[in-house]
């Protein structure tokens, strides 16, 4: 049996293979394009209280605020450059000493260790003196470092 002309007519233009269309074509788009459809919408009430019955066709956008916030950033990361080159840890370590280098030294106490056998630390980094007035109050992380400290360390791995 043939359907006639106006029948198929009828059945492509209904509602529920409109929204079957839809939702097929929904799974190829690419994420610019959701977010740019879905940016111009308001929420769907409706389809917060799981009442929407238009599926892919309503006119209200069926995604969550985080949502869209997770999607504009998967786009916004998919658009970095690929040609930037990120610089090494070296070359950071060094530009940081190149910069050191080139202040002018005014409270060199703040960034030398010395331990028992004379050696010199020098650390790429100042401490601010006026810390030690807190004593032994202060976390771990924004104490002075002293050798003694790293007696008995044992360091097996990074991260």
């Amino acid at each position: 049996m043939v359907a006639a002309p106006a029948i198929v007519r009828t059945h492509n233009n209904g509602l529920i293979h409109q929204k079957l269309v839809q939702e097929h074509y929904q799974q190829f788009k690419d994420p610019e394009t959701i977010l740019a459809e879905e940016s111009k919408k308001k929420p769907c009430l409706r389809f917060s209280n799981g009442e929407c019955n238009f599926g892919g066709v309503c006119r209200f956008s069926h995604y969550t605020a985080e949502q869209l916030q997770t999607l504009r950033e998967y786009v916004a990361s998919k658009n970095i450059p690929k040609d930037v080159i990120f610089p090494s840890f070296e070359e950071l370590f060094h530009k940081l000493l190149d910069e050191r280098s080139n202040r002018p030294q005014d409270n060199n106490e703040n960034t030398i260790m010395y331990d028992d056998n004379g050696v010199t630390h020098v650390f790429p980094w100042t401490y601010n003196g006026v810390l030690d007035s807190y004593g032994d109050n202060l976390p771990p992380s924004v104490k002075r470092m002293k050798i003694e400290d790293f007696f008995g360390a044992k360091i097996e791995s990074w991260g």
